[in-house]
């Protein structure tokens, strides 16, 4: 019986009611039934029982969905949307395989030359697809290419990668089993880059360090680390997410720590939950991933739950600034932090207690941004338009600065505004505090 099949019984609870439609943000803009869960398990189900062929049709249906986890989070009969959808998608590739380009990133992800070499060579060449942005936040395309639609905001590539830094590599040779350790601290904490800090947003990973330490807490950053592995996960590549768990488990576990701290919502939920959903059939594995996710925690979560406060910074903040008025702001809730681990109030006791800053609740901040489930690749021009109520709610919140918690989130909402015309700085948390 193959995976998908295995979901007949969790199908078969759906009853059709509508629900789904109501929160789901595909079919807000699209208001086709397809879009909706409802549509999609009708699709699924119709596969299933040999009334439709596993085709590019059938898939780009099911791919009109950014797996925000909305649809399962009202559905009254509980049915597991998200993940009727990732075994379509999984049996999809088992059957049809990776588009040509999709499976040579997924295959270097957890290369230590060849991604960064590839990343750098890009940016030789950026002056010929890109231009300057007027927000100074990123590269706007001349072209509507293969992942980067017409006029599409995308983020310049990191002069130095996070992993790359000086002060970061230091910090790979603490905590080392074994090795001495440095210095007296409240807990040791392990962090986790993920590539959208490492390759795109480096200051957000040494402003997490530096929260971090101002707990009094001495934290490491283990050499090795690869890709959490989600992106390969939600196009249903399984065997590449499986591969890349694997490394980062073994990696962690050659350093002693109380906590796996990450700065991306993306990776904490991969990190927390998914590794132990990759290994069902490997006892061994699953026990260790099991063990390993105990102790992720998100940076917002461990800075107001696990750790003690924070000593006052040194500086102000750059995003502040200096202005004697308070920064107004308002946050975006991450899908992947909200929905999938509960996580809500932490981000935002975390700006409500820092000086500096007057806090402004924008309107749907739960809503998606349309960036998840690798939407804003496949079909990007549905993925922008679902922004747009980011862009709209942000804009009525009158706040200067959007924070958020996931960086992938930031490249979305900071599209999402040069898109729409809406002159406000999105930022992470971390960078505010």
């Amino acid at each position: 019986m193959s995976e998908l099949e295995s979901f007949r019984a969790e199908i078969d609870k759906c009853v059709k009611c509508g629900t789904c439609r109501s929160i789901c943000p595909t079919t807000r803009v699209l208001g086709r039934e397809s879009a909706c869960a409802r549509g999609k398990l009708t699709l699924i189900k119709a596969y299933l029982d040999g009334e439709i062929e596993m085709s590019e049709t059938f898939m780009r249906h099911i791919k009109e969905c950014a797996m925000c986890g909305g649809c399962r989070d009202v559905c009254p009969a509980g049915v597991k949307t998200t993940d009727v959808y990732l075994a379509a998608r999984a049996e999809f590739v088992e059957k049809k395989g990776l588009p040509f380009l999709a499976s040579l990133i997924f295959k270097n992800l957890d290369s230590s030359r060849l991604m960064p070499f590839a990343l750098k060579l890009g940016t030789r060449f950026k002056g010929l697809f890109f231009k300057g942005a007027e927000t100074d936040t990123g590269l706007v395309s001349r072209f509507s290419l293969p992942l980067v639609g017409g006029g599409r905001l995308m983020p310049e590539v990191a002069g130095t990668f996070f992993l790359d830094r000086k002060e970061v590599r230091k910090l790979g040779k603490r905590q080392k089993k074994g090795g001495d350790q440095m210095g007296s601290s409240s807990a040791n904490i392990a962090f986790f880059a993920g590539c959208g800090v490492n390759y795109l947003m480096p200051d957000v990973g040494s402003a997490s360090l530096k929260c971090i330490e101002r707990t009094g807490s001495t934290v490491s950053v283990p050499k090795g680390q690869v890709c959490c592995g989600m992106p390969a996960y939600y196009t249903g590549d399984m065997e590449t997410a499986r591969r890349l768990a694997k490394k980062n488990i073994e990696v962690f576990e050659s350093y002693d720590y109380d906590y796996v701290a990450t700065s991306c919502a993306t990776c904490s939920h991969g990190l927390k939950t998914v590794f132990k959903n990759l290994f069902k059939d490997d006892d061994e594995m699953r026990e260790r991933a099991g063990a390993f996710a105990e102790k992720v925690r998100d940076i917002t979560e461990l800075l107001a739950r696990d750790l003690g406060p924070m000593e006052a910074a040194s500086t102000g903040s750059e995003e502040t600034g200096s202005s004697d008025r308070p920064v107004s702001v308002t946050y975006h809730d991450p899908c992947h932090l909200n929905r999938n681990q509960g996580i809500k109030a932490e981000p935002r006791a975390l700006l409500e207690g820092t000086d500096g800053i007057e806090f402004k609740n924008m309107k749907f901040a739960c809503s998606c941004c349309g960036l998840g489930g690798g939407l804003s690749m496949t079909n990007y021009d549905l993925s922008i338009a679902i922004s747009k109520r980011k862009a709209d709610g942000a804009l009525a919140s009158g706040a200067d600065v959007v924070a958020t918690a996931c960086p992938g989130c930031i490249v979305q909402l900071r599209d999402a505004m040069h898109r729409y015309g809406v002159d406000k700085k999105v930022v992470h948390v971390v960078e505010l505090l």
